[in-house]
């Protein structure tokens, strides 16, 4: 350093920086905490969106209802199938006193394959139903249609668009602090793997980002639009809801029968 600048005040100027600083940073978190739309998205996602039932939700169901009719089958039979969703060296169902999916060949010489996950398992049975039912056991074949083709009916995904104009304020935790991107549209969306708490954004000139409703410094300008969002994602989403709890419920009714046939 010079031996001309005065060291001291070249400190107090430092110090009075930091000081400014933190006042803007705390003036930013004030302000955070105070924008109105924040609230009201806030409220409205705790009252209305948080309650609903999710996809997870109706896939978990309806697993639990087919695995009331276990044991499948006596005997195992390996099905072919083609899709690339599970993979392309995954090719092959093992239908016996459980549902698997495998490589063909490996099935063929008494491998077990793979174990299904609920979700998994939910688009294999509505998908492959009328290849897996000739080899289940006869008492259940019908029950397990009619189970597999109610499900093909439930809806298990909603996204809502809303178009905008505002800015996405992106921390990317460097000296440069927040980048003004300006945004196109947020999106709302729900499935087996996508909850409505993330909010969808696609910035002009840039890729879509993801982050949750409550990173308020980022979203802080995006909050009357994403509360559109949210009244227009609980208006849709609530006559799903009300369509896969009546599809539900004729499954439980399904199973009921064949319980009550059974002596179950």
């Amino acid at each position: 350093m010079s031996e001309d600048i005065d060291f001291e005040e070249y400190v107090r100027e430092y110090e009075a920086i930091v000081e400014t600083i933190n006042n803007l940073t705390e003036r930013c978190k004030r302000m955070k905490e105070s924008n109105p739309f924040c609230k009201k998205v806030f409220d409205f996602y705790r009252k209305f969106i948080e309650p609903m039932r999710t996809p997870r939700y109706y896939i978990g169901e309806a697993y639990s209802l087919f695995q009331k009719l276990r044991p499948f089958a006596y005997r195992r039979t390996v099905i072919r199938i083609d899709d690339e969703e599970f993979g392309w060296r995954l090719d092959a169902l093992s239908v016996g006193r459980d549902i698997r999916i495998g490589e063909y060949y490996s099935l063929r010489t008494d491998r077990i394959g793979h174990s299904l996950s609920e979700p998994e398992f939910i688009k294999v049975v509505s998908k492959y139903y009328r290849e897996i039912v000739p080899h289940l056991r006869r008492p259940i074949r019908e029950t397990f249609e009619e189970l597999a083709k109610l499900t093909e009916e439930l809806e298990l995904s909603l996204t809502i668009t809303q178009g905008c104009e505002g800015y996405f304020y992106y921390d990317d935790s460097s000296w440069r602090g927040y980048q003004k991107i300006p945004c196109k549209e947020i999106s709302v969306s729900v499935s087996e793997r996508a909850y409505p708490e993330y909010i969808h954004i696609t910035c002009i000139g840039r890729s879509t980002r993801h982050t949750r409703i409550s990173d308020s410094g980022e979203l802080f300008a995006l909050y009357k639009p994403i509360y559109e969002a949210y009244r227009k994602f609980h208006e849709e989403w609530s006559k799903i809801q009300k369509k896969n709890d009546e599809i539900l419920e004729k499954m439980r009714k399904v199973l009921g029968e064949y319980a009550l046939v059974n002596n179950l």
